[in-house]
């Protein structure tokens, strides 16, 4: 089944008296029930890319294909709210495509559900705080039924309760609705919430897309690797028995038969445990502790280990995360499934 909407062969460009910017993207798909973060640096395009993809921005080459006769539907990152009440501004999304009245009220009604604004129906649009405007943007999109969502920064500018609220509507209504989303966000931690695929840009192209977990497990490059957050990540040799050396006396396991000789090892912060005799992988040694910081939901511990600053997770308020503190020695271990291995002269950028 063909996806509701492709983009085959496109090179975008964009030109000033002082710059030149070009993109290419050979193919990506934006799936039925799906979403795809797109993610990339500043500048990298994404915004562009998606401009293309609603047909608003013209491809220097290329085609952007539409799968059957669904609507494309586009939510600006600075989304508006037209005079009157917050119920008005969905229904007249919905009058001008000749509903009955009885469809309009279903639709009106469902679509503030979704997004958890139906007791503010009534209210001025105009006076929505930025969060619930959001929601807005997203009820009004909704209720025509769009075969493609694409989102432009839907999060940005919400506090962390905001956005992990968001994100769970979104996903739901997803889910019950079918329809294909991309989202554009600067945000990681969002777009691992809220989406099933991630398409990587860098360099002026698609690096890398694939599921979720491909993604962020195995990225292709030290450049992906970065963008996603592998944050560990150092140079190696791998012996003929998979085992990475970083230093004399210290090395890491891996279940990549794949490369032998110089190469770069990555993992995940989540994938590096402190060793306190549960079996939770193979032991590489010890580190030194040299920076413990909490946001109140997962402390992040700096570990100075083999000349290298190596970054963990753990649960904020818990455990070895309340009782660690600069200075200490800590036991480090890993699973060597989750130890992933890049070429020694993959691209950082």
């Amino acid at each position: 089944m063909s996806a509701p909407l492709s983009a085959r062969g496109l090179r975008l460009v964009r030109e000033s008296a002082v710059s030149r910017f070009e993109l290419r993207i050979e193919n990506l798909d934006v799936e039925a029930g799906r979403v795809l973060a797109i993610l990339g640096a500043n500048g990298a395009g994404k915004s562009t890319l998606l401009r293309a993809l609603a047909g608003l921005e013209d491809p220097a080459e290329g085609r952007v294909l539409r799968g059957g006769e669904a609507a494309v539907t586009m939510v600006f990152q600075r989304p508006i709210a037209l005079a009157g009440s917050v119920d008005h501004n969905v229904r007249i999304a919905l009058r001008s495509r000749g509903l009955d009245p009885g469809a309009i009220d279903r639709r009106a009604e469902q679509a503030l559900s979704h997004f958890g604004i139906a007791d503010l129906a009534a209210r001025a649009a105009s006076g929505l705080s930025g969060g619930e405007l959001r929601r807005l943007a997203l009820a009004r999109a909704f209720a025509i039924e769009p075969g493609v969502l694409l989102l432009d920064e839907p999060f940005d500018d919400l506090d962390a309760a905001a956005q992990e609220s968001l994100s769970k509507d979104l996903r739901r209504t997803v889910a019950q609705t079918g329809v294909a989303v991309a989202v554009v966000t600067h945000d990681l931690r969002r777009a691992v919430l809220v989406c099933d695929r991630i398409a990587v840009l860098l360099g002026g192209g698609l690096r890398q897309v694939g599921p979720r977990e491909e993604v962020l497990n195995r990225p292709v490059d030290l450049g992906v690797a970065s963008l996603v957050g592998m944050t560990n990540l150092l140079p190696a040799e791998i012996g003929a028995d998979g085992v990475a050396r970083i230093a004399p006396g210290y090395a890491i396991p891996t279940a990549d038969s794949s490369i032998r000789g110089s190469a770069w090892v990555g993992l995940r912060p989540e994938h590096l445990k402190v060793d306190i005799g549960r079996g939770e992988g193979v032991s590489i040694g010890t580190g030194e502790v040299v920076e413990h910081a909490s946001d109140g939901i997962l402390t992040t511990l700096g570990i100075s280990w083999a000349g290298h600053h190596l970054r963990t997770h753990l649960v904020a308020g818990r455990g070895m995360a309340r009782e660690l503190v600069v200075g200490d020695a800590v036991s480090l271990a890993v699973r060597p499934e989750d130890v992933h291995t890049l070429p020694s002269d993959s691209p950082r950028e």
